[in-house]
């Protein structure tokens, strides 16, 4: 194989230092990426709620920026297959050694070739599918966009032209329009982030019984309350489970037959599935634990088309080089639609800086200094988690699944983006980089912004003082002028200490008015504007409930994802809900600023996922009851 000149290598290999990655504790949620935080380890010690809350919220915010003690020439990955192929393999041999008990991978050079297989584990008798989570959701986009080709539905179609039901939902305000396909697909429909009640399904649930429980979504539609469509994005895995519905109700095929037909069959996967049972294959156990594993019971859920697909890597990449084919017309759906798939799509004002495909997700990198659009979509069904990322043009992608939950799984998704980094070299012999962030003329002030904050991760309180403090979930974290913008800086017992750690240095934070709020939102150069949320300055009111309200309240359901909500007054007088969630063995809980809205009506603040959310309260029998999500709870 031809490898590059020293010429054309010199100033890359100049000027790129090797990587060391950090591992650290992950906990997930369902569908969702993670991100881990290499100084966790290194904080004080508080609470257990507090560190778990904490924790998750790092995690979902950051990519590793990796560090380096010293200069090392690195390998020459253009043109020379044998070595890029070593590189990767090894890479993925370090993340599977790390404490993964089953590791499945591909990745495609941009030659045709699939590169794909499975490391660790003893099940050998059979073929092992991962489940990928919401990697689920690019199929669905998929499945609709083949359905537009075809003539028989409209993005731009109203829902309620194949699901009635949807106009028996309550709405929170008055004229909303209605609700199309492509605000789902987006994620800005205004319909609830989860149906919590019967999310997840008993594990030994059929799949006749799973059929009839995901069926049995539009019936659920009069009992829910839906926000503005276009107001705020906010993640929602119903509304892909009410997709699935459309794809049934317009194609005439049931979800599992029209999958198998019109996907997997047309790509040669012979081992994927949405549903549970596959003749030749079988879906690999999940464990959990961080010194020793311990087997799991497999998740079912039940927005099938949110997140139920399992697969295998070789089947990943047969769907890749089909998928890519489509450019050419010869594949899963047409190349207007293919090019469509991949157009950031118009978003909310809220959005900022955060680009969405149909529904693939969009990173903006540089190489040959130009701008690349990486596409991809992680997804975590605990104790499941993967990652798919891709560039449309070169055709390079990588995929990596998971199946167990520890600190290894957090390495998942940085080191998926290390692998498509070296298969993109090789293809093109450029290096991707992220884009500095956009300049800022004059320097973001707080004056007016000092307050409380609500949003997908709880109360955050700026405080004002010599050098400005953010508490997020109990830790205070410096602000510091960077870049016209606010850095933040991390001291440890009693500010004396200063942690140096480069991904909490690369956090920038704006502080601006939105439709007449205040908010703000923390991105980096690896995580753009607006990709997380933002959070929004609330002022509480110190309307209260009737104080027997005030407790801990528990569902009956064995396998709900919420086991328990309790309400509680803060220290400063208002209303907090905390909500705990149980996944794949696991647990983790989010405080909520909350508002009094009537006597039986409680309001979760902010916008956003599981935000702008109504509790309602009763009393039965002498006993306090809260409905949250549909599920029933019981005061103690």
């Amino acid at each position: 194989m031809k490898s590059r000149s020293p010429k054309k290598t010199k100033s890359r290999l100049d000027s790129k230092k090797s990587a060391t990655k950090t591992k650290i504790k992950a906990k997930e949620d369902p569908l969702l990426p993670i991100r881990p935080l290499p100084i966790f380890l290194r904080l004080p010690p508080f609470s257990n709620r507090k560190r778990i809350s904490f924790f998750l919220f790092l995690n979902i915010l950051i990519f590793l920026q990796c560090s380096s003690l010293q200069e090392k020439p690195r390998e020459v990955y253009h043109n020379n297959a044998e070595t890029t192929v070593k590189v990767v393999q090894s890479k993925i041999e370090e993340l599977q050694n790390s404490g993964i008990e089953s590791l499945s991978y591909m990745f495609l050079l941009g030659d045709g070739k699939i590169h794909s297989g499975k490391m660790g584990g003893n099940e050998k008798t059979r073929v092992q599918r991962f489940k990928i989570g919401s990697i689920t959701k690019l199929f669905t986009g998929i499945a609709l966009l083949q359905l537009q080709d075809k003539g028989k539905l409209k993005l731009d179609d109203p829902v309620s032209k194949y699901i009635p039901e949807i106009k028996e939902m309550q709405t929170r305000g008055k004229n909303f329009r209605e609700i199309t396909i492509r605000d789902i697909l987006t994620h800005q429909s205004g319909l609830p982030s989860d149906l919590a009640s019967g999310f997840f399904l008993s594990p030994d649930a059929s799949d006749p019984q799973i059929l009839e429980s995901f069926r049995s979504l539009p019936k659920r539609l009069s009992q829910l309350e839906r926000n503005e469509p276009h107001k705020a994005h906010s993640y929602s895995n119903f509304g892909f489970g009410i997709l699935g519905i459309v794809i049934e109700r317009s194609s005439g095929l049931g979800i599992e037959d029209y999958f198998q037909k019109e996907i997997f069959a047309r790509a040669g996967m012979k081992h994927s599935t949405l549903l549970e049972f596959h003749e030749g294959s079988e879906i690999v156990s999940g464990y959990h634990g961080f010194f020793w594993k311990t087997k799991t019971k497999r998740p079912l859920i039940r927005d099938l088309t949110a997140g139920a697909i399992s697969t295998t890597g070789e089947d990943m990449g047969l769907f890749m080089k089909s998928f890519f084919l489509s450019k050419k017309g010869k594949g899963l759906v047409s190349k207007e639609s293919f090019a469509e798939f991949h157009r950031a799509q118009p978003g909310p004002t809220s959005n900022f800086q955060m680009k969405m495909g149909l529904p693939v997700l969009l990173t903006e990198r540089r190489a040959f200094e130009k701008t690349v659009w990486i596409a991809g979509h992680s997804g975590s069904l605990p104790p499941y988690f993967a990652d798919l990322i891709y560039d449309p043009e070169t055709e390079t992608a990588s995929f990596l699944a998971g199946n167990t939950t520890g600190f290894a799984m957090a390495s998942i998704q940085p080191t998926n983006k290390e692998l498509l980094d070296t298969v993109f070299e090789f293809k093109t012999g450029a290096f991707l980089e992220s884009p500095p962030i956009a300049e800022r003329k004059e320097q973001n002030k707080l004056d007016g912004y000092y307050g409380l904050y609500a949003s997908p991760f709880g109360v955050h309180e700026l405080k004002p003082g010599k050098t400005p403090q953010l508490d997020i979930m109990g830790i205070n974290f410096d602000l510091v002028e960077r870049e016209n913008r606010f850095g933040t800086d991390l001291r440890l017992f009693f500010g004396l200490i200063p942690i140096k750690d480069k991904t909490i240095e690369s956090f920038r934070l704006e502080f601006e008015s939105w439709e007449g709020e205040k908010v703000f939102t923390l991105y980096s150069s690896d995580m753009s504007k607006g990709s997380i949320g933002f959070a929004l300055l609330f002022h509480p009111d110190q309307k209260l409930p009737d104080k027997s309200y005030f407790t801990t309240y528990q569902t009956n359901d064995p396998h709900s994802i919420i086991p328990r909500v309790e309400l509680n007054k803060d220290k400063r007088g208002f209303l907090l809900a905390t909500i705990d969630y149980s996944l794949g063995g696991l647990g983790y809980s989010v405080t909520l600023p909350c508002k009094w809205e009537s006597p039986t009506t409680l309001r979760i603040l902010g916008y956003g996922r599981n935000l702008g959310e109504r509790m309602e309260l009763k009393t039965v029998d002498g006993k306090p009851k809260l409905v949250y999500s549909g599920i029933e709870f019981w005061g103690d």
